[in-house]
């Protein structure tokens, strides 16, 4: 029975292939979407949640007012790993301490692996984590200081293979013992490293440089908060109570002299809800989560209207099969098999799609999302995507389609109640108000995007690009500098601790000036510098000047205007006295605030100073020189090579990767709004040609009353322009509300203007007319013989 029930549809369905294709077109655009939106919420949804009881291990992060707000680190200090391991709650604890941009080769070997990201950790981090060994046992690791696990990748880069236990590894002078490969860390993990030490190596290294002042191991240093620290609870444990016992236990190592708070987080939140509370991560995953259902609503309504629109053609296909002896339910089940044929097409083409797609998908999301067949959660997101839609999309057409009263069919009398026009006029304000609140979206992201390319920062970023320089090179830095600055294409030179002036993060409690009051708890930012940095990056100054190149600099500092409002000091700030870390100096000079975080971010207090360290050269080129000025620096680097290879950033480069992932969701709002809009006109185009169809013998006997083809085009559109006008008074509360939540994350952000949504307004008329003309034009030149002749 089923058998024709499908075989009549296929007939159907081929006698009518235009319909056809536009059904199947928009349900596995709708579909393919989905799928691929579902395999991003999935891998945002999953992180860490391989590791095994990953719902009792937790992330220990530290919060302290400073500046006048809550300031949150996610980091601690290394004696909090003593402190916890001696509470009965606490199953095991482990600190992580990580470095960026290491080399390593192989012994008497000048091929060289730079740019990896390493890890210290105590002996219980396996305990706690599930990061498995292909070779060795991970455990091994801890026997001795000089030992070192390696990812099957790095393994594969510095040797060719992964079986290399017991192999030898350069770093700088030192060399370790491979002692296990671990497979490589899951992509869908906040911890990822290319290499991992024991963390009694670093302890041994920290003594070696002198420790933090008084304090000589790391298990006493309670001023650095340098270690990501994890915590795994017993079974049931209050987290809240571990929280105030490691508060206190760390205020009472201070002598009471602390007001830091330290709080666990669950390790499944960490990456979605950052440490401070702040959910923007959390919020995309939802709001992309809405979108994949509204785009599957809409591709389901599309599906609605596009069915019923076709109503009156079929109408007399209905009343001849229930006069011949077809029930209702026979119907019904008739028209269920068309819809079932019609998703099995556009399923099997989403599943195409899909599979085509995903490697361009996996470049914009900048994930590395895998789509298989084999895989069952591939089949669980198609089985939602498609059972969600054909339920919202099947049923209505079908006990639509099988409803009409067959004598009033024949006689064309279709009964407009049956029709609910009405409903199909909803349907289409919800597909256009969804499609209006994305375009709006896409304009105020795009603003904000452009906002950020040009806010003025207080600096001047193009083409500067920093150097990293070796030992022997810093050692040697003015006949570096002086043999630099004789090159045409290079403006100005400068040597800095600061790899990134674009997103510094180095702060410190660790100040004092006269008058400073008990309460003013003040974090400030610090960079060392030389005296030609501030001019090659054009900061301005508002008092004072700049360091002078002679011993005199060693005491003197230069501060931002945040830092001297925070201060409390009074006007003129030249001359007044200040310390860092313990160093007596004076102010000098104040430049004007200057943004050294994202934008997200408010600007804090700021010193730059010229005392400590410095190994990063700054140089200014030109747009036409850059690249003879990198072939320049190159040339004086390997003058003194380090055990580092030449390497260099664009400073500006630098400042548009702190907003990759916004950029990526712009582009990815104007991709859905792009297919929610395609769709949605498909869905206008379903109204606009039932309305022609319901109206045709009205439209006729117009024209023969004289009515020209401008008027039969007004008749038709206006109705169809009040709803997308409907739809827009409806999308633009919602997208504004929308947005503003969006903005909040922005301590520096654009203003939603008005012409934002008059913009979005026009965009949906425009689109709206350009779908319906085509049919209001077609009705309009329509022959009225034609239409008249069968009364």
């Amino acid at each position: 029975m089923f058998k024709n029930y499908l075989k009549t549809a296929w007939r159907s369905l081929w006698k009518n292939k235009f319909y056809t294709a536009i059904n199947i077109l928009g349900l596995s655009i709708g579909l393919t979407t989905a799928i691929l939106l579902l395999l991003w919420i999935q891998d945002e949804n999953s992180y860490d949640k391989f590791n095994k009881d990953y719902n009792r291990i937790y992330n220990l992060s530290a919060h302290f007012d400073a500046n006048g707000k809550e300031q949150v680190w996610g980091g601690v200090p290394g004696p909090l790993y003593k402190y916890a391991r001696a509470l009965a709650p606490v199953e095991a604890v482990t600190r992580v301490n990580s470095d960026w941009g290491v080399t390593f080769h192989q012994p008497n070997d000048k091929k060289l692996i730079s740019g990896l990201h390493i890890a210290y950790v105590d002996s219980s981090f396996f305990s706690i984590f599930n990061f498995n060994t292909i070779k060795g046992a991970a455990n091994n690791l801890f026997t001795a200081t000089n030992n070192i696990l390696l990812t099957e990748r790095t393994a594969k880069k510095i040797f060719g293979t992964d079986d290399v236990v017991g192999k030898v590894v350069s770093w700088d002078t030192a060399n370790f013992i491979v002692t296990g490969v671990l497979r490589d860390f899951p992509q869908n993990s906040s911890l990822r490293f290319d290499a991992v030490f024991p963390m009694s190596l670093y302890a041994k290294m920290f003594t070696a440089w002198g420790g933090n002042g008084d304090w000589k191991t790391i298990d006493e240093d309670l001023g650095n908060y340098a270690y990501d620290t994890y915590v795994k609870l017993q079974p049931n444990t209050n987290f809240a109570t571990i929280e105030s016992a490691l508060t206190k236990a760390y205020k009472d190592a201070r002598n009471g002299d602390s007001q830091t708070k330290f709080m666990l987080q669950p390790l499944a939140e960490k990456h979605l809800i950052s440490a401070d509370g702040n959910k923007s991560g959390l919020r995309i995953v939802q709001v992309f989560t809405i979108i994949t259902i509204l785009l599957l609503a809409i591709a389901a309504v599309n599906y609605v209207n596009l069915s019923t629109a076709r109503a009156i053609a079929r109408a007399r296909e209905v009343s001849v099969r229930k006069i011949i002896g077809a029930n209702k339910w026979q119907l019904f089940l008739q028209f269920v098999a068309e819809t079932i044929i019609i998703f099995i097409i556009a399923a099997a083409l989403a599943l195409v799609f899909a599979g085509l797609l995903i490697p361009a998908y996996n470049n914009l999301s900048g994930k590395s999302l895998e789509f298989s067949l084999a895989n069952p959660s591939v089949w669980m997101l198609v089985g939602i995507a498609v059972a969600g839609t054909l339920i919202l999309a099947g049923v209505y057409p079908a006990i639509h389609l099988s409803s009409f009263d067959p004598i009033n069919s024949l006689k064309g009398k279709l009964n407009q109640s049956i029709g609910n026009i009405l409903l199909r006029k909803i349907l289409v304000v919800f597909q256009f108000a969804i499609s209006v609140i994305l375009i709006i979206c896409t304009l105020v992201i795009g603003r904000q995007m452009q906002y950020i390319s040009k806010v003025n920062l207080g600096y001047n970023k193009e083409y500067v690009f920093t150097v990293p320089l070796s030992d022997e090179a810093v050692n040697h830095i003015d006949a570096v500098k002086a043999e630099l600055n004789k090159t045409p294409v290079i403006s100005s030179t400068s040597l800095s601790n600061v790899y990134n002036i674009a997103d510094y993060g180095s702060s410190t409690g660790d100040i004092d000036w006269p008058g400073k009051s008990k309460d003013n708890s003040m974090i400030v930012s610090s960079a060392n510098v030389d005296k030609d940095f501030l001019p090659l990056m054009n900061f301005t100054f508002i008092e004072g000047g700049n360091f002078t190149g002679t011993p005199s600099d060693t005491s003197a500092y230069v501060v931002n205007e945040t830092m001297v409002k925070q201060m409390g000091i009074k006007p003129p700030y030249v001359g007044q006295q200040m310390s860092l870390h313990d160093v007596p100096g004076t102010i000098i000079g104040v430049v004007k605030d200057f943004h050294f975080k994202s934008l997200k971010d408010k600007i804090s207090p700021f010193v730059f100073w010229t005392q400590r360290w410095k190994s990063f050269l700054y140089v200014k080129t030109t747009a036409t020189g850059a690249q003879r000025a990198i072939k320049a620096v190159e040339k004086i680097y390997n003058k003194y090579p380090g055990v580092n290879p030449f390497t260099y950033s664009f400073v500006d480069s630098k400042f548009d990767e702190l907003y990759k992932s916004d950029n990526r969701t712009k582009l990815l709002f104007n991709i859905f709004a792009g297919i929610a809009i395609f769709i949605s006109c498909l869905g206008l185009l379903a109204l606009a040609t039932y309305s022609a169809q319901l109206r045709t013998k009205e439209i006729g006997v117009r024209k023969v009353l004289g009515a020209s083809a401008a008027n039969i085009v007004s008749l038709l559109g206006k109705d169809f322009i009040v709803l997308v006008i409907i739809a827009i008074v409806i999308a633009i509360p919602v997208a504004a509300y929308s947005m503003n939540k969006w903005l909040e994350n922005f301590a520096y952000k654009t203003d939603i203007s008005f012409w934002l949504f008059v913009v979005a307004s026009c965009i949906a008329v425009g689109i709206a007319l350009l779908t319906i003309g085509f049919q209001a034009i077609k009705a309009a030149l329509a022959n009225p013989v034609k239409s008249l002749r069968t009364e």
